[in-house]
């Protein structure tokens, strides 16, 4: 009896069960009359508690393998979970960083077809002018003014193709023309001052502005004579010849005034003043001297630019022949990625310095002045 092993309340898990059914435990009879009868029990059935016993600890053991093995199959399931995920996210950063190497991509591959259309249509456009120059016929002596311009039809021809190389896009002057266009239609009707190929005289028929041209260029003159404009070959101040005092509603000299000496420079503004009404306006483009890289460099690359024309005198020519400065401006930046870049950890002092220069080397490349008759 001294070698018998009791518990007192029923264990917990497994192990527990395990050891109470090895070391044969008991629970503790409460009563002689109680353990008297155990024991009779004990003794009667010991093979079938034996067996029991025996069984028990077999199922236990059976249990036990099989929560490691779930265990075992639980651990190595949580790792290849884990490392599925881990795919998972590399392959999402993967496709992330594709995705946004291609949005990346998707503009540039836009800009660039936009530039090889612009580029083709450009292409076209000269080989439809080249072939118009050859076709159409001379302008006629009766459609021209004086002029004290004595070039050589061979002369228009290579200025024709000068221009070709120079411009930009049709699309780009059309959109440099729109807004002297909409002012024009306040005020008409309108003078085109060097008319060029004539985009401000497109835009201002599209949009219902009775406008004129003037040019020198016999050419360029032919070609929009053909194309139903009115021109006239005639340049400054021979163009005004005729135009009564106070008669134009407004006036555009687009990329004209670099090309005057300067008495004839002058004569623009007096003559404009002349055949300007009240509130009529006179319109000027011209290269930004204030842009050293436009004045230095940009500039001289037609070599029938004789001068910059600074805004400072410009303004004081419009003022001294009875004008007001409606706007003075700068437009047309250079392309994006010309100037001096900004870094974010610049201090505020260098950044001053930088934006200052970027100001003056790289600032806009034309000069807008609105000049409005008193």
């Amino acid at each position: 009896m001294s070698d018998e092993r009791f518990v007192d309340s029923p264990p917990a898990g497994a192990e527990g069960w395990r050891d109470v059914w090895r070391e044969d435990r008991r629970y503790r009879a409460s009563g002689f009359l109680q353990g008297l009868l155990q024991k009779i029990w004990r003794r009667a059935g010991a093979a079938d508690r034996d067996r029991q016993r025996d069984f028990n600890a077999a199922v236990l053991d059976l249990l036990t393998e099989l929560r490691t093995e779930a265990q075992t199959i639980r651990r190595e399931l949580r790792a290849d979970i884990q490392s599925l995920q881990a795919d998972l996210e590399k392959a999402e950063a993967g496709l992330a960083r594709d995705i946004g190497q291609i949005r990346d991509l998707i503009p540039v591959a836009a800009r660039r077809n936009d530039a090889l259309i612009a580029a083709l249509d450009q292409k076209i456009e000269t080989v439809a002018v080249r072939l118009r120059d050859a076709t159409n016929p001379t302008v006629t002596t009766d459609h021209r003014q004086p002029t004290t311009h004595n070039r050589q039809p061979t002369t228009d021809y290579v200025y024709r193709r000068l221009e070709d190389s120079l411009r930009g896009s049709d699309a780009e002057i059309r959109e440099a023309m729109r807004p002297y266009a909409e002012r024009a239609k306040k005020a008409q009707p309108a003078l085109d001052v060097g008319c060029g190929r004539g985009e401000f005289l497109e835009l201002a028929r599209e949009i219902g502005v009775d406008a004129r041209g003037f040019d020198t260029n016999e050419r360029s003159v032919a070609d929009l004579e053909q194309r139903g404009f009115k021109v006239t070959l005639a340049g400054v101040p021979e163009c005004f010849i005729g135009i009564a005092n106070g008669s134009i509603g407004s006036i555009l000299a687009a990329h004209v005034v670099e090309h005057l000496p300067v008495g004839a420079l002058f004569a623009l503004f007096s003559e404009s003043a002349r055949v300007l009404r009240p509130g009529g306006v006179l319109m000027i483009e011209t290269p930004n001297a204030e842009s050293l890289v436009v004045s230095a460099s940009e500039f001289w690359r037609d070599p029938t630019h004789l001068a910059p024309r600074h805004p400072a005198a410009l303004v004081l020519l419009g003022r001294e022949h009875g004008f007001e400065v409606e706007e003075v401006r700068a437009v047309h930046p250079l392309p994006e990625g010309t100037a001096f870049p900004i870094a974010a950890d610049d201090p505020p002092a260098l950044r001053r310095v930088i934006e200052a220069l970027n100001a003056r080397l790289f600032g806009a490349q034309d000069l807008r002045l609105i000049l409005t008759k008193r």
